[in-house]
């Protein structure tokens, strides 16, 4: 598997818009000083329950991995 594919995979997900990991399916945004909560998707968002529940902290262990 192709090292990038875990980075990858989270930017086809979300979104950093101005600070805010944004769910490319609904668009709801959160900031990095909420990273420990749980992202509140709309209800009709298609990826809820298909992406991670915390954008932040999949970066972050993404980032980590990356980085050795």
């Amino acid at each position: 598997m192709d090292c990038n594919q875990p980075m990858i995979a989270w930017s086809s997900a979300w979104a950093l818009v101005g600070g805010l990991a944004v769910c490319t399916g609904c668009m709801r945004g959160q900031s990095i000083s909420l990273s420990e909560d749980v992202l509140p998707h709309e209800p009709s968002c298609k990826a809820k329950g298909q992406v991670a529940r915390m954008p932040w902290a999949e970066l972050h262990q993404i980032l980590d991995f990356q980085r050795g």
